[in-house]
């Protein structure tokens, strides 16, 4: 009789399907008595059900339990019979390890609502969870470092400020041919009970329709897929939404719009056989779109290095930046104020890190800048950004981030001999009550400097850049 437990030991976990099979073509017993027989399957062998199609189990030795070799062929059980679940898994590993938990959705082919047939995307999540496969990281949803094989999580974040701003431009390109209405685009919202990057409604004669005397509006929807060569994987979650909306009956008109910096010609095809609508970045927002974001991405992912050793990078980028997106990039330039505070730390200290994630003491904080000098850290927050920082801004950044980064210097013996200085760099100032909490502010361990746009033009001065004067002038204090 075919051993079963040593089959499992020997060559890893496996779906029942593949089990069933062997135990027919080794024994040559029908497909039921091979059931009953894996229905009796006890320990060291354990299992896995409701997660995979067609009611298949997964079985693996206990003895591997959430190690690589478990996550291993449990990724690829997904794959072959669990594609939804694949499909997040995937999209988070796009991101590069960690993608935002208001936007996992949107990657998925699973519904945010109640949908007849189909495991909402809440549930899945919990699911993935219970098995370690994501995580909770603070606002992000982050893969098992066993299974990422490109954790990063600045080029997570490049990733997202990029798709922010493609957002944003596209927003503008259909406003501004007349597709949609001002003010009526929401980003990352439900449409036909599934997530999507950008939703709109568009009220094109040609598109609406009536029902019962009443004008039921189109919908133009939008996802994005940037910074990386796409397989056809990476756009199936895309096309599964769009599957599922053409076969209710009852769903308005809508435009899918497939929003990418690069495509090879196999997928493209196949995106235009299913009637998405392709925007290619240098094709609807003009020439250069795409060497822009491949260096916004750059920028970001690499910033400290960039900043110390070529700082002239950032500059560049800034102009380019002007050059093609003028007058449409205020939420860009905020996220990219760390930057401009990296790149003026750069031009003084001995080492720089931009947007450092730090895991001390079970708890994680992000760093803005880090700047290590001769005799000093300066631990820079970076808010650029139009309105006025909180007093209850201030107490949370200092009882959070300073206590919990500051034991973490502490613990590092390069640091800990050093002076501490935690930076609040804010373009858009501070509220009188900000301002009275942060005079009565006098640590003992630590110091602290809050500064403000005219305090950021006196600095400005200390180091021997024109361009960067007019970048703070120009770029931070006067558009913001």
């Amino acid at each position: 009789m075919y051993d079963l437990k040593k089959i499992i030991e020997k060559e890893g976990p496996k779906l029942s399907s593949e089990l069933i099979e062997l135990i027919v073509e080794n024994d040559k017993v029908s497909k039921d008595t091979a059931r009953k027989r894996l229905s009796r399957l006890k320990d060291p062998i354990s299992k896995i059900k409701g997660l995979f199609s067609d009611n298949q189990i997964f079985f693996y030795h206990k003895k591997i339990y959430k190690k690589p070799e478990f996550y291993d062929a449990l990724i690829e059980a997904f794959e072959l019979s669990g594609k939804k679940y694949f499909a997040i898994i995937n999209s988070v590993q796009y991101h590069y390890g960690f993608i935002n938990k208001d936007r996992l959705a949107a990657f998925s082919f699973s519904p945010i609502k109640d949908l007849k047939g189909h495991k909402r995307i809440d549930t899945m999540i919990r699911e993935l969870i219970d098995l370690e496969v994501i995580c909770e990281d603070g606002t992000n949803y982050k893969l098992n470092s066993k299974i990422c094989s490109k954790e990063n999580y600045q080029h997570s974040k490049s990733l997202e400020i990029v798709e922010d701003f493609l957002i944003n431009q596209f927003n503008d390109w259909a406003r501004g041919i007349g597709l949609t209405s001002y003010g009526s685009a929401k980003y990352y919202y439900e449409f036909g009970k599934f997530s999507w990057a950008y939703v709109s409604p568009s009220y094109v004669s040609t598109l609406v329709k009536y029902n019962k005397g009443k004008l039921v509006p189109a919908f133009v929807v939008a996802d994005f897929l940037i910074g990386n060569k796409k397989n056809e994987v990476d756009i199936d979650f895309f096309l599964k939404k769009i599957e599922v909306l053409r076969s209710i009956t009852t769903m308005p008109t809508f435009l899918p719009f497939l929003v990418t910096d690069y495509l090879d010609l196999n997928i493209f095809k196949k995106l235009k056989e299913r009637g998405v609508i392709i925007a290619l970045v240098d094709r609807m927002f003009g020439r250069g779109y795409k060497e822009l974001i491949e260096a916004l991405i750059n920028s970001i992912t690499n910033a400290g290095a960039i900043l110390k050793n070529d700082p002239e990078a950032y500059l560049k980028l800034i102009d380019s930046i002007n050059k093609l997106a003028i007058g449409k990039t205020n939420n860009l330039k905020g996220d990219l104020f760390e930057l401009a505070v990296g790149y003026y730390h750069g031009q003084k200290c001995k080492g720089l890190n931009v947007g450092k994630i730090i895991n001390f003491q079970g708890e994680q904080r992000e760093i803005d800048v880090l700047a290590v000098y001769e005799s000093k850290i300066i631990i820079a927050e970076c808010k650029g950004y139009k309105s006025k920082i909180s007093k209850e801004e201030i107490e949370k950044w200092v009882s959070e981030k300073i206590n919990l980064i500051r034991k973490w210097l502490n613990s590092i013996d390069v640091y800990a001999q050093k002076e501490f200085v935690f930076e609040h760099w804010s373009t858009g100032g501070y509220t009188d009550e900000a301002i009275e909490y942060i005079c009565k502010l006098q640590p003992k361990k630590y110091k602290l400097d809050f500064i403000d746009s005219e305090k950021m033009l006196e600095k400005s001065k200390e180091i021997e850049s024109k361009k960067f004067k007019q970048i703070l002038k120009e770029y931070y204090m006067t558009a913001l």
